[in-house]
């Protein structure tokens, strides 16, 4: 259940989120409770290559009222970082609107997005200062879609063990170390809640730049898919002054790792533009 309310992905975080290696208790003990080398390994855990993914997006607004989305997602692992493309499946009106992702693995490089759409028959880069912006009309960001660099914040171990559910946690927080990260991030400050056993983000509650909103997500339904631990069920909400302005769920209904039939060829300006 939601701690108060409660909140959330950059890993999806959905980064941070739907995928991560299997881990044995010896993870715990490897970490210690520093929190730069807690983050440090979670930043490194193994997450699957040549993933494919199915995805439902329900999006709820203060009203009550939902609207869904059906996603497709590739990622691909290259040399400095992450490759993902995301395609709209339905409804019909944002069917091939589509996202393309260089997430770098360092975070003095930023990294690349371009969103395609198919009203405007090209694909146009997102800028830095707009990062923070929603993907979509949902609750995640663009930022969110990329994996956060712990050399990027200031880190802080706030509880050594907290229960979320069946998972033991550390509770780090984390502030961005400049303004630059800060805009680009949209988070004032975060606070993490990183399993111990599987060095997964299971929680994190948010602080936004503007609005002074609050921005929570919760990963849960966590399975192992082709040994791959993946939260099936993503729920963000945004919330002012202790109402919920909105909400997305964000269901993973099908999962692979390790598909041949993701290639290179397929994260490029030229494919994103040709969409399904």
């Amino acid at each position: 259940m939601f701690v108060k309310p409660f909140r959330h992905l950059r890993s999806w975080l959905i980064a941070a989120a739907l995928g991560g290696m299997s881990w044995s208790a010896a993870a715990e003990a490897q970490a210690g409770e520093d929190p730069v080398e807690i983050m440090e390994r979670a930043f490194k855990r193994p997450d699957g290559d040549h993933a494919v993914k199915k995805v439902k997006l329900t999006m709820k607004d203060k009203a009550g009222h939902e609207r869904q989305r059906e996603l497709q997602m590739l990622d691909l692992d290259f040399n400095e970082g992450t490759r993902r493309l995301i395609f709209f499946e339905a409804p019909a009106d944002v069917r091939n609107v589509g996202l393309l992702t260089y997430d770098y693995d360092t975070g003095q490089k930023d990294d690349d997005q371009w969103l395609y759409l198919p009203s405007l028959r090209r694909s146009t880069r997102i800028l830095s200062n707009k990062k923070s912006d929603a993907f979509m009309g949902s609750d995640f960001s663009y930022s969110d879609m990329t994996k956060d660099d712990p050399s990027q914040y200031e880190l802080e171990l706030r509880e050594a063990s907290v229960k979320v559910g069946d998972e033991e946690c550390w509770v780090i927080e984390e502030r961005p170390k400049n303004e630059k990260y800060k805009e680009e991030t949209g988070y004032v400050k975060k606070l993490v809640w990183v399993s111990k056993s599987k060095l997964l983000t299971v929680q994190v509650k948010g602080w936004l730049t503007q609005g002074q909103k609050l921005k929570y997500i919760k990963l849960e339904d966590l399975q192992q898919v082709d040994g791959i631990w993946t939260a099936m069920r993503l729920t963000a909400r945004t919330v002012q002054n202790d109402t919920m302005l909105s909400e997305t769920v964000l269901s993973v209904l099908e999962a692979g790792y390790g598909k041949s039939g993701v290639t290179a060829e397929q994260f490029t300006q030229g494919r994103l533009e040709r969409g399904l």
